[in-house]
């Protein structure tokens, strides 16, 4: 049998998706931790507070994720100072059981990175001065254990102007398939440069039958990018959103070795069943 680390920590790389977690309450501490002890790469949202401390949030307010009182919940964050967040529960909707979890600061994840060189973390831009955060990079010389995420290409070029050793990856929504491979196809007529990884969104395919692709971008689609991808030192990542075993030993006998999951735990007891 292959050992843990030969599988999860050099062969196959997989992101904590945060927006769609169904294990852990999403942009947490607890999340965070949950990734790395898995021996994953945990995703934080980015968003700046008004007296310009970077957070871990997904929205634009704290609404849907946290306890903030009705007169507050549907402010903008970049109208709150951290201390205002702060005050409020980002764990208890999810479950009683991480209640007292807060929106992280970045800083303080940054220095639990600078004392563990073996870990990594995704950044997905949601609402940064990319400057600040490239100056909070460089305080903590975190760079190369960094991958910044955003699905316009032209974030991503500037961050590695910024910070050039920081990974950058340009994600691409998948629900309309024809969309997708237009982007795709032109990010790679292009200059893609500035970009190290692609991620592609996999969505099910509503009329897909048992046995089948399950995917609405087409499979000769997905090999064709990984090996324009590989002839570039580029890579490919894909989040399907839903996967059984099949579908992860499709992707994984296609030879695609980054991953992004809802389902940290379960997605790991699949690798552990492909690999044995």
């Amino acid at each position: 049998m292959v050992l843990r680390e030969e599988i999860w920590w050099k062969s196959v790389k997989w992101q904590a998706h945060q927006n769609s977690n169904s294990e852990m309450p999403e942009n947490t501490l607890a999340a965070v931790n949950y990734a790395w002890e898995l021996g994953g790469i945990p995703e934080l949202d980015i968003r700046q507070t008004v007296d310009g401390t970077i957070v871990g949030l997904h929205d634009a307010t704290p609404e849907r994720t946290t306890n903030a009182p009705a007169a507050d919940k549907d402010k903008l964050v970049s109208t709150l100072t951290y201390e205002q967040l702060c005050a409020w529960d980002a764990g208890i909707k999810f479950g009683e059981q991480f209640q007292g979890e807060r929106i992280p600061d970045l800083e303080h994840i940054f220095k639990v990175l600078a004392e563990h060189a073996e870990r990594e973390l995704y950044l997905d831009y949601k609402s940064v001065d990319l400057e600040s955060l490239a100056e909070l990079i460089g305080k903590y010389g975190v760079a190369r254990q960094l991958i910044f995420a955003h699905n316009d290409h032209g974030n991503c070029s500037a961050m590695k102007r910024l910070v050039p050793e920081v990974r950058t990856m340009l994600w691409i929504s998948g629900r309309v398939p024809e969309t997708l491979m237009r982007t795709c196809t032109e990010v790679l007529e292009g200059d893609s440069s500035t970009l190290d990884i692609i991620q592609l969104h996999l969505v099910d395919e509503e009329a897909a039958t048992e046995g089948e692709w399950r995917y609405r971008v087409p499979q000769s689609y997905v090999a064709d990018t990984l090996a324009q991808l590989e002839e570039r030192g580029l890579e490919l990542e894909v989040l399907p959103f839903h996967f059984a075993d099949r579908d992860v030993f499709e992707l994984l006998d296609m030879g695609i070795r980054r991953y992004a999951v809802d389902e940290p735990k379960r997605f790991v007891e699949v690798l552990q069943r492909y690999f044995e």
